[in-house]
């Protein structure tokens, strides 16, 4: 029994014995490093197998100990040359090179994590800075460890043959049901349509001119999520109250004006009917955070808690600007923006579940005098906005920038959904009916 869980110099030894016996198959991307070892023979040993793999060249004993002479690897070449032959001959691996590079790695996995745990408990001791830039730290080196963990950097295609054949089953599944969405559903049908659903690991920037509805669609998205396709959603509101937003739940799923509730000049019809929302709303598993300031790593450290409890399906933010960075903020806004959109890509990856930002949109677009249907461009900060993100949406409603006399009658009520930038498939645009007294967007029936 190794007395020693962060090592397991057998593992190291008949991995490299069996590399010396029988060399590897083509040029091979092992997973391994040098520094995963923990002998330090051993590291010099396979850091000199790494080179001639990366050249092409067959591992034996010869080739091996020619290259370490040659790289000057060798300590003591005397005795470097004995261990080595001693490896050679007496090593009998009884098991596959995958299980000995898995146990090679697993413990050098834990070694970092000690490490990074060891700094950690330093930084706690003798940081004088906030507690939650000490614990954003902590758990983004932690984060750093996984995924440098679950990488398997370099492989070949045919590996991923069972993954690939899993996924196209999937789709045929959903056509030949009808549906042909392989992603989450939000239930706008030009929209799902055309992207065929949100997508693990997507970030969707959806933006408007103030008063256009962005709150209120990202709203209907989240409770079509919740209550149709069962799922967990996180919205982190920066600008609007729990109160506020729960109420706009309530004026959708109810079709009741807001004013009414608001004001309490209810019917007893549209009572009932009130009733009956806060049933639905109150059952679905809708999570919000109504902080009026959030950090990006204080907004990165809530999802992660929500994570130990909820499989999250669906993440909104509202909106994107509100939000800062304190260690980027002396780098000036454009980079304080672009830290913050980079870590929603990172926490939509890390999450596995696709994120909704809501973005403001530069008064540039006010100044046009004649199309003033939104781009790309008029996203605010919208280099690094529009470079991670996976969707663009704007929501353009012509009768919010034309006087009554000019708007022809079937614009009235109606909003048109851009989607300037779609990575994994169709742009394009699509009407939906808008009622802002309500808080409700809807299909136009066909």
């Amino acid at each position: 029994m190794n007395s020693n869980p962060l090592q397991e110099i057998e593992s190291e030894k008949n991995l490299i014995g069996y590399l010396l016996m029988r060399g590897v198959a083509g040029q091979e991307d092992m997973g391994l490093a040098p520094d995963d070892f923990y002998f330090e023979s051993h590291r010099r040993i396979f850091d000199a197998m790494v080179d001639l793999i990366q050249e092409g060249i067959s591992l034996d004993i010869v080739t091996v100990t020619n290259h370490m002479r040659e790289k000057h690897l060798f300590k003591d070449e005397m005795r470097d040359l004995e261990y080595i032959t001693s490896l050679y001959k007496d090593t009998v691996p009884s098991q596959t090179l995958d299980y000995y590079i898995k146990r090679v790695k697993r413990v050098s996995d834990r070694r970092k994590y000690v490490e990074s745990l060891t700094t950690a408990i330093d930084k706690v001791k003798s940081e004088p800075g906030e507690n939650d830039t000490v614990f954003s730290f902590i758990e983004q080196s932690l984060m750093d460890i996984s995924r440098q963990e679950r990488s398997k950097g370099l492989r070949r295609v045919r590996d991923d043959a069972n993954t690939l054949i899993d996924y196209i089953k999937t789709v045929v599944a959903n056509s030949q049901s009808g549906g042909g969405i392989s992603g989450l559903k939000t239930h706008y049908e030009g929209f799902d349509q055309k992207t065929t659903g949100l997508k693990t690991h997507e970030l969707m920037i959806l933006a408007a001119r103030p008063g256009n509805g962005k709150t209120t669609f990202a709203l209907n998205i989240a409770s079509n999520v919740a209550l149709k396709e069962r799922k967990t959603v996180a919205i982190f509101s920066l600008e609007m109250s729990r109160l506020e937003l729960l109420l706009k739940l309530l004026s959708a799923e109810a079709r009741i004006d807001s004013y009414s509730i608001k004001s309490g000049t209810l019917t007893p019809t549209q009572m009932s009917q009130l009733k009956d929302a806060v049933a639905t709303i109150t059952t679905a598993s809708i999570y919000i955070d109504d902080s009026g300031y959030l950090t990006i790593q204080e907004f990165s450290a809530r999802v992660r808690q929500l994570r130990t409890t909820e499989d999250i399906g669906l993440i909104i933010v509202d909106y994107l600007q509100l939000m800062s960075d304190p260690r980027a903020a002396q780098g000036g806004r454009q980079q304080e923006v672009a830290n913050i959109s980079r870590g929603l890509k990172q926490m939509a990856r890390e999450v596995g579940c696709p994120v909704i930002a809501l973005s403001q949109m530069n008064r540039s677009i006010e100044s046009r005098s004649k199309d003033q249907r939104p781009q790309l461009s008029d996203l605010r900060e919208s280099g690094a906005i529009e470079q991670d993100a996976d969707i663009v949406c704007f929501i353009y409603r012509e009768e919010m920038v034309k006087p009554p006399e000019e708007l022809e009658p079937n614009k009235k009520g109606m909003a048109e959904i851009i989607i300037a930038k779609n990575r994994a498939g169709a742009t394009g645009d699509f009407p939906l009916m808008f009622n802002p007294k309500i808080s409700r967007f809807d299909n136009v029936p066909i």
